[in-house]
């Protein structure tokens, strides 16, 4: 796995924003703590930026240490097929760019049509990406 970017933050600091492009320029990945939720979102960079999934990471209300600032890492794959979300060593969401199939632990949103139907982020689902 390749380290695209890293940055610490604080849960709940309205307008932050990490984000990560693949060398290619063909895929990209954004971290985002809007104040009130934490999202990892896939994208297609371009003329027209194309928003290709969003992934719930967290309700800040409900991060239990929000006052401890956290280290964010975003990962790609080798081959920049893939991204990851990790959050103090713990990932927290992927998106797979050639199944155009996103996953997260909560599962949540529901996959958006077409998509794989499973969204639920499992550690197996992580070693086989990463191999972590």
């Amino acid at each position: 796995m390749q380290l695209g970017t890293e940055a610490t933050v604080a849960v709940g600091t309205p307008d932050t924003v990490l984000v990560s492009t693949a060398a290619a320029g063909t895929a990209q990945v954004v971290f985002e703590d809007d104040g009130t939720t934490g999202y990892f979102y896939a994208v297609a960079p371009g003329p027209e930026t194309t928003m290709l999934d969003a992934l719930h990471v967290y309700d800040v209300a409900d991060v239990a240490d929000r006052h401890i600032p956290v280290a964010v890492q975003l990962f790609w794959t080798v081959g920049e097929t893939g991204a990851a979300l990790v959050i103090n060593g713990h990932c927290h969401a992927l998106y797979d760019f050639q199944r155009r199939a996103g996953f997260c632990r909560n599962a949540f949103p529901p996959a958006p049509h077409g998509q794989v139907p499973k969204r639920e982020l499992t550690d197996e689902l992580v070693e086989q990406y990463f191999g972590a």
